[in-house]
């Protein structure tokens, strides 16, 4: 059985989901995969402490989500799950060692991303998050290692980054909302030579048609990961 942890935010669950589907049913004939998906319970409150910065190991926000990660993977041990996946930059490395400890195989989106980033040969990346994101420097430990420069926003750059992303965790974007912020995005990238867009709540409102440069899509590349796993286990198939 395959599992998906969703709720981080519903909109991200729904590009994740439907993202993943059209990359295994466009190479099968009608045959839908066995999975679970489970919802964390993530309140307006918590999301907010996530966005809003780096949140300490111990700090009672952690705990609180740490206990909701569990409860999932409680979920999918109990109904015969063997390997995840999870549509959330900021807490991808929280649900890792959960995962690891408990025997649960995870497709980590930040390692997938990274490499496509490496196989891409892209040197200096401008890293679009939340500050929970930036402050855990999610993307910068594994790219350092290969010479790859993790540029991130101003404050006053990271306030925009943050007001436009609580709207689309509400999903109160209009077509024009997206094209103001693509063409921000442009300005803000500066002399970086990529752009990834490391919180699953901007995919697809940025381009490479919109502001000129690759954009790495950390959901899509999820979701192209995960129905690859999915495809080469024939028994998850009906």
């Amino acid at each position: 059985m395959f599992g998906i942890v969703g709720g981080l935010g519903p909109r991200a669950t729904v590009e994740f989901y439907s993202a993943f589907m059209d990359a295994i049913t466009s190479k099968v004939a009608g045959r839908l995969p066995r999975l679970i998906m489970y919802s964390v319970a993530m309140s307006p409150q918590l999301e907010n402490t996530f966005l809003q910065g780096k949140v300490d190991d111990n700090a009672p926000q952690r705990l609180q989500v740490r206990s909701l990660l569990n409860e999932a993977v409680d979920h999918f041990l109990a109904n015969q799950v063997t390997t995840v996946a999870m549509p959330c930059n900021t807490l991808q490395d929280e649900l890792t060692t959960l995962c690891k400890a408990r025997g649960l195989a995870i497709i980590n989106m930040i390692d997938e991303t990274a490499n496509a980033i490496l196989q891409k040969y892209a040197k200096r990346v401008l890293i679009l998050g939340t500050a929970s994101t930036y402050g855990d420097d999610l993307y910068g430990q594994r790219l350092a290692l290969h010479g790859v420069e993790c540029i991130y926003p101003t404050a006053k750059q990271q306030d925009f980054i943050e007001t436009y992303i609580r709207f689309a965790l509400d999903q109160k974007l209009n077509q024009a909302a997206k094209d103001r912020f693509a063409e921000n995005i442009r300005h803000i990238a500066g002399e970086a030579d990529a752009i990834v867009l490391a919180c699953t709540d901007l995919t697809g409102d940025v381009s490479t048609e919109s502001c000129g440069l690759p954009v790495f899509d950390s959901l899509q590349l999820l979701a192209t990961a995960s129905a690859a796993h999915v495809l080469a286990r024939d028994e998850l198939f009906i």
